[in-house]
């Protein structure tokens, strides 16, 4: 084979193993269109008597929760989120609801999750669970970040991967006013023998490469 011919050859081969390699690392969002039901208890989308929240804010949409759309940040934070106020005035029955007034999100087939992001009201604190099968597991503690309105926290990589089909997210603290505009959910995808294996090719074709150039 002529040399023009064989580094050709070898480019292609690096080539396809890379990207081989890269799309198998890839972590995509895997609650964005793979959800069955988002569930709620409680009164959303209402101010208590007297807020001075109400200018600027609208509508709470549940599925803004999971739309895969973060809002710009800072924004306020009852405008374009799921949004509540634990306010007694509108929430009274709230010591006796079944769950905490939040979302949760029941997916269509079971997921890995080894990292979150997610936008919600700056000043609050929330928590984030995943469903074993039986209980109800924390998955992230998100910390309040003292901004001002809608502010997108990222929990890194988690120490251990979560396999469920359920998550949830609610408030744990903060002024009693709560939003979540965003949550997402990621898994980097383990690439299986078959692509391992080219990328190996990959890395041999580059070395070779290397080799035929410097001679």
């Amino acid at each position: 084979m002529a040399r023009t011919q064989l580094r050709t050859a070898l480019n292609a081969v690096a080539l396809t193993g890379l990207l081989a390699v890269s799309a198998g690392a890839q972590a995509g969002n895997v609650i964005l269109g793979n959800w069955s039901l988002l569930s709620s208890t409680g009164f959303y989308g209402v101010l208590r008597p007297g807020s001075p929240w109400g200018p600027g804010s609208a509508a709470a949409t549940q599925v803004s929760a999971v739309d895969g759309n973060f809002m710009p940040e800072t924004t306020q934070w009852n405008n374009g989120s799921w949004w509540w106020d634990e306010d007694l005035s509108v929430n009274p029955n709230i010591a006796s609801y079944a769950r905490p007034m939040g979302i949760d999100i029941t997916l269509n087939n079971t997921v890995t999750v080894n990292r979150f992001v997610m936008q919600a009201d700056d000043n609050d604190t929330y928590r984030v669970e995943w469903w074993d099968g039986a209980n109800w597991q924390l998955a992230w503690n998100v910390g309040a970040v003292n901004s001002f309105g809608l502010v997108t926290r990222d929990s890194g990589i988690l120490g251990t991967a979560i396999t469920t089909d359920k998550l949830r997210v609610y408030a744990t603290g903060g002024d009693g006013y709560y939003a979540i505009s965003e949550l997402q959910a990621f898994s980097a995808e383990v690439p299986e023998p078959g692509t391992l294996a080219l990328a190996a090719l990959a890395f041999v074709g580059l070395a070779v490469r290397s080799r035929r150039v410097h001679t």
